[in-house]
């Protein structure tokens, strides 16, 4: 990226302003209701038979795992709706699964689907075919009586609450009672922990629906819905006011020992007089061993394991014995305690007990175990030291406890995991989100009003700046365990936890299927294809190592990266507008999704999917005036001004979905719909145009409309609903009919819209061509190429490639053209992809040259830089940089998207 480049000179308005529910389609219930039927006009007879595909591990083989979920693509025609499907492992012999559609071609068949395994079959591999599954040995039932749901697995019996402030009410195993009282917390105070004494209350997550969405016979799945109440003296959640709507579910696999438990909340408190404490699960576990035989276990790094016991039996100045000191550090049953040494024998009972216990991870490089006798007591802070928890404890005896554990514990700190009241008959275990050990939540904006887009390039409108409609998630895992485990047991059951093993397939299979527009697999068959190649793996490694370097992590930060380097500093913009927090700007989620795509590469996958769990939750609006549209890059992920719908697009929000069947990000998906009632009120172009009489709002073709688009397309795909298809095809017929087609141009696009209809109408603002900018580089144009082989209109896609094979040409060829001479405003790189696209569309090779050409001469094709180091005075702490002042993720992210697609679009003329 040559220095001056476009890619770090954007203007808020010309094309672009700055800126951009439900459910995985289960087997049973709610969710599969949610798939519909197959869409209309789905072919009568079945297609032929699919051969079937491998998959893998996306890190190898992991030691343990607790259950997966995966999806898989099949190319249009081949599978037909209502398949079965068979899974066998690497070794031939066949392996439970259950399936479900995620997704339709528009002729009825299969285009994705959604599958899970047990942690019990485990395997290197496995081959999904259209066939019979094999049938669980212990299948997991789901059923509803009355105001609860029964989950039976044949090793665990839970159950669910439909309403009230207990949201799981027990756990059991082979008729022990492992856990009750599960319950959500909420802790709030009033003001910052820098005010005069916060006043304090407790509030709970009182249920107020609940469904089954899947019902076996593999995995089971509960979704729970409501809202948190303050506790009352009498009765927990009984107050009248209901903030922090939340989903959770409740997955449950056949003959499994543990059951996942996943957590969702959205933000709509007042941020001037609601400061969250703490957040969490909390469940109570009955304790009836000896208190010598009663264990707390925490996972540390590296395979690490704290262990002690209520009652500590070593370490005293009278030894106990070695039998009995080596059974309480294994966690098993002490020798009797007439075989101790006499005087402990007498005086045991003298010892402290220790009731309660914290694993406590204050930041991303340090954590600490705390103990303490009982809450009228001080904290030991220093029973344990290290640098990132991997979040699994354990407490019980040996006779059996509750395993506990909170996924990416360390990379969204402040994180807790507590065991409270331990020497006593029952403890409570907290699995907290958000640690009430460390500093309050703090969702006031950066400062009292923005800063303008001269200098701090950031949106100003006052008010706009809100973190209402935010949301996150907590994933957790619960073990009902019949002992103590054994210390190695721990390390394993930790590294499953903080795993999180994934399915995949390879590449080939995922490009051969047609799927997320055009894009390649990787060449090096030259060496300037091979530096292309180099320059996107090495983005990819970059920006992997600047999450570590540059401690990208935190409960609400952690997924995202920065938008604009500042090499004066050598940090990165962090306070500086929307130069900071990137927020998935031009397409930099599906960047790195597409590498992975073509790659399999398990760093990539990781990197990809901690930032669509970021910009589906945190960017994205979900309630309030904002709902369906998401918010751009700034210092605060909420703070700025511009709410657009680019950012909460479905488009690069797929991705996830239809890889991993994740049900939250299924429920993003439909967030976004949404907007046809927020753009009434809240159109794009808000403050430099207002809608003529007669035009419900004002959008622009691009982003706007093909941020729509893609909402839709996503949603008649996952139900098969042509309500969405003919709405899109509305538009298309409607812009096919204005005099500048997709080079409409007044105010940056703007058209008339009438959400009610889909439609799209001229304004009449005297046809100002051209001025394209940055409209179609949100991935419109991989939008609209996907789009356009899916709804047939005939003249729009005329006019696609109408506009793509003129964006970027000569003056001479636009005058010819069209008549008369016009500036399309339209960057080389940026539009690179849809010139060589128009060239293959039409025959015209030279085309296609051209759109490398205008990549090539504005990027290169040398290969990433090696970084620069900078140490001493200079920083704050020692860094390694890219040896570039103006240095922009917004350019690295369009580099990556168009070397990918030019590869696809135009093979023949890559260097």
């Amino acid at each position: 990226m040559p220095e001056g480049s476009p890619l770090n000179r954007r203007t808020f308005l010309g094309g672009a302003s700055v800126a951009a529910a439900a459910l995985a389609l289960g087997s049973n219930g709610r969710a599969a209701a949610a798939a519909g039927p197959p869409p209309d006009g789905a072919p009568a007879g079945a297609p032929g038979p699919a051969q079937g595909v491998d998959m893998h591990w996306v890190d190898g083989r992991p030691a343990a795992t607790t259950g997966t979920a995966w999806g898989v693509p099949w190319p249009k025609g081949q599978v037909a709706a209502g398949s079965g499907f068979a899974l066998r492992d690497s070794g031939g012999d066949q392996v439970p699964v259950q399936s479900w559609p995620l997704a339709y071609w528009p002729d009825g068949t299969l285009k994705w689907t959604g599958h899970a395994v047990t942690a019990a079959t485990l395997a290197d591999g496995y081959h999904l075919a259209p066939g019979a599954p094999a049938a669980p040995e212990q299948a997991v039932t789901a059923t509803r009586k009355g105001d609860e749901i029964r989950l039976a697995n044949g090793v665990l019996d839970i159950r669910i609450a439909g309403s009230g402030p207990v949201a799981i009410r027990s756990i059991r195993r082979a008729g022990h009672t492992t856990a009750t009282g599960g319950r959500l917390v909420l802790l709030l105070q009033d003001r910052p922990d820098d005010g005069d004494g916060p006043r304090r209350t407790a509030w709970s997550g009182v249920v107020e629906s609940a469904e089954i969405e899947q019902s076996g016979p593999v995995r089971a799945v509960v979704r729970l819905t409501g809202r948190y109440r303050q506790d009352t003296s009498k009765k927990y959640g009984a107050g009248r006011r209901a903030i922090l709507p939340w989903t959770m579910r409740v997955y449950v696999g056949a003959g499994e020992e543990s059951l996942r438990v996943m957590h969702q909340f959205v933000w709509d408190g007042d941020p001037s007089k609601d400061f969250v404490r703490g957040l969490g699960l909390r469940l109570d576990v009955p304790m009836s061993d000896r208190p010598y035989d009663r264990h707390i276990r925490f996972a540390g790094p590296d395979k690490g394991v704290w262990g002690e016991s209520v009652v500590g039996l070593t370490g005293l100045r009278r030894d106990t014995g070695a039998a009995v000191r080596a059974a309480q550090v294994a966690g098993t049953a002490t020798p009797p305690v007439s075989t101790w040494d006499t005087t402990v024998q007498a005086e045991w009972q003298d010892l402290p007990q220790w009731g309660d216990f914290s694993l406590v991870q204050h930041s991303a490089a340090q954590c600490a175990v705390w103990k303490r006798t009982s809450d009228k007591a001080a904290w030991l802070k220093h029973a344990g030291f290290a640098d990132r928890a991997p979040g699994f404890g354990y407490a019980g005896g040996i006779s059996g406890g509750l395993g506990f554990g909170v996924r990416d514990f360390w990379q969204q700190f402040p994180r807790a995991l507590d065991v409270t009241g331990a020497a006593g008959d029952t403890a409570a275990v907290t699995l907290w989100s958000w640690s009430p050990h460390g500093e309050v939540m703090d969702l006031r904006a950066y400062d009292a009003a923005g800063h303008g887009l001269d200098l701090a390039y950031e949106d100003d409108r006052y008010g706009y700046g809100l973190s209402t409609g935010m949301a996150r998630s907590t994933d957790m895992q619960l073990w009902a365990l019949e002992s103590t485990p054994a210390r190695d047991d721990v390390a394993v059951m930790a590294g499953a936890l903080a795993s999180r093993a994934q399915l995949v397939t390879d590449p080939t299979t995922y490009h051969g299927a047609g799927v997320f527009g055009r894009w390649s697999l990787p060449d090096r068959s030259t060496p300037a294809r091979a530096h292309l190649e180099d320059r996107v793996a090495g983005s990819v490694a970059f920006y992997a190592g600047e999450v570590e370097q540059r401690r990208w992590y935190g409960f609400w930060d952690y997924g995202d990266i920065m938008h604009t380097y500042d090499s004066d500093r050598h940090t990165w913009r962090y306070d500086i507008g929307g130069y900071a927090w990137d927020n998935a700007e031009l397409g930099s989620d599906a960047g790195f999704w597409y590498q992975f795509l073509r790659t399999g590469d398990p760093q990539t996958f990781h990197l990809a999917r901690a930032m669509t769990r970021h910009v589906t939750e945190t960017d994205m609006i979900r309630t309030g005036p904002f709902a369906g549209l998401g918010s751009r890059h700034d210092v605060q992920h909420f703070a700025d001004g511009g709410k657009e719908p680019r950012v909460s697009e479905a488009y690069t929000k797929r991705f996830m979905y239809y890889l991993t069947a994740d049900e939250f990000v299924g429920d993003a998906l439909r967030v976004p719909l949404q907007l046809d009632t927020t753009l009434l009120t809240y159109p794009p172009l808000r403050d430099y145009l207002d809608p003529p009489a007669g035009v419900p709002t004002v959008i622009r073709i691009g982003p706007d409309w093909y941020a729509l688009v893609s909402n839709w397309l996503t949603e008649w795909e996952r139900t098969g609903d042509t309500k969405w298809r003919d709405r899109i095809a509305t538009g298309m017929k409607d812009i096919a009919k204005l005099p500048a087609g997709l080079f409409t141009g007044e105010q940056g696009g703007a058209v008339g819209y009438d959400p009610a209809t889909g439609q799209i109408s001229d304004l009449g603002l005297g046809g100002d061509w051209g001025k394209v900018n940055l409209s179609m580089v949100f991935c419109g144009e991989q939008i609209m190429w996907e789009t356009t082989d899916l709804v047939d209109v005939p003249e729009f896609r005329a006019k696609l490639v109408e506009f793509c094979r003129y964006v970027q040409a000569p003056a001479a060829e636009i005058t010819e053209h069209f008549g008369f001479k016009f500036t399309t405003s339209a960057p080389g790189v940026f539009y690179s992809r849809m010139t060589a696209w128009a060239g293959e569309q039409t025959g015209e090779p030279a085309v296609q040259q051209r759109g490398w050409d205008a990549f090539l001469n504005e990027s290169g094709d040398a290969p990433w830089p090696a970084p620069v180091h900078v140490d001493g005075s200079a920083a704050f702490t020692k860094v390694d940089e890219m040896p570039q002042a103006d240095f922009s993720t917004n350019g690295v992210a369009q580099d990556n998207l168009a070397i990918i697609a030019l590869l696809a679009v135009a093979p023949n003329q890559a260097p």
